[in-house]
């Protein structure tokens, strides 16, 4: 009798309990991403803030929830990112943030944006992505947020808006710089564009 416990209390370890942590890993990701694009949404319906105030709000919002280290590595890419030192890493950190930053929310049309969901995929045990639609001006854009379990909560990594990916956007434009020039020109380049 006390075989056929232990070995069902090994079970339920083993086998199902990762399938709860799992729907509640999902759960959790899709409600965290949901509440900080709904605050994203009442700062743009907000008609008291100027555009560029609704702006700088939304990144200050929306910022807390990117990884940017995570991305500005993986945009870099292996090979250049060990080649760097510590400093050298947030430097490079901080200057794809503020490029991001200039952007992306230029690019940002501050209208009346509705958003849809579908439900989280579990693509590891690890990483959740959680599609979307926006909708603004009559037109949809699919939006596929990436999420990791990083060592500070889940967060984003990567976004791809019709398929087309920042991180490996970046990691192009990237590599076309660094193959005719060097990791210092890279930085040259990033701290001009962000003036």
């Amino acid at each position: 009798m006390k075989k056929k416990t232990i070995f069902l209390l090994f079970y339920l370890i083993i086998f199902i309990m990762p399938l709860y942590a799992a729907a509640d890993s999902k759960e959790y990701v899709e409600n965290l991403v949901k509440n900080q694009i709904n605050t994203v949404l009442s700062v743009i319906n907000d008609k008291n803030l100027q555009e560029q105030a609704k702006k700088d709000k939304i990144f200050t919002i929306a910022a807390p929830l990117f990884d940017f280290y995570t991305m500005s590595k993986l945009a870099l890419g292996e090979e250049y990112w060990k080649k760097l030192s510590d400093s050298e890493r947030k430097d490079f950190s901080e200057l794809f943030k503020k490029r991001i930053k200039l952007v992306y929310l230029n690019r940002l049309s501050i209208d009346n944006i509705k958003v849809q969901y579908s439900p989280p995929i579990e693509k590891g045990p690890k990483l959740i992505y959680v599609p979307s639609v926006f909708t603004s001006k009559d037109k949809n854009f699919n939006v596929l947020f990436k999420l990791w379990n990083s060592p500070n909560d889940w967060k984003i990594y990567d976004v791809e808006t019709e398929g087309i990916s920042i991180v490996k956007t970046y990691k192009s434009q990237f590599a076309d710089i660094l193959n005719k020039g060097s990791i210092k020109d890279l930085f040259k380049k990033l701290e001009d564009n962000n003036q």
